[in-house]
């Protein structure tokens, strides 16, 4: 993923069967630039949490289109 004068970074995002419902994971690595350059634990915490907001907000879209008889999710 290219944030532009953040740098890149390696995304990756992996859904698996979980009993009944799913696991969603997601890694995420600076590689260049800014994002590279101060890449630590800090920076780990912080993009830790980032993820856990998109999750919660991904998890609202897709429970809540589930029972409206839907295919498609729509952002």
């Amino acid at each position: 993923v290219d944030s532009g004068p953040l740098g890149t970074a390696r995304v990756a995002i992996e859904v698996r069967p979980w009993g009944e419902e799913s696991l969603v994971k997601v890694d995420e690595h600076p590689l260049r630039g800014f994002g590279g350059t101060v890449h630590n634990a800090a920076v780990d915490a912080l993009i830790q949490l980032r993820h856990r907001s998109m999750l919660a907000r991904l998890a609202d879209v897709v429970e809540g289109s589930a029972g409206a008889g839907s295919d498609r999710v729509q952002a």
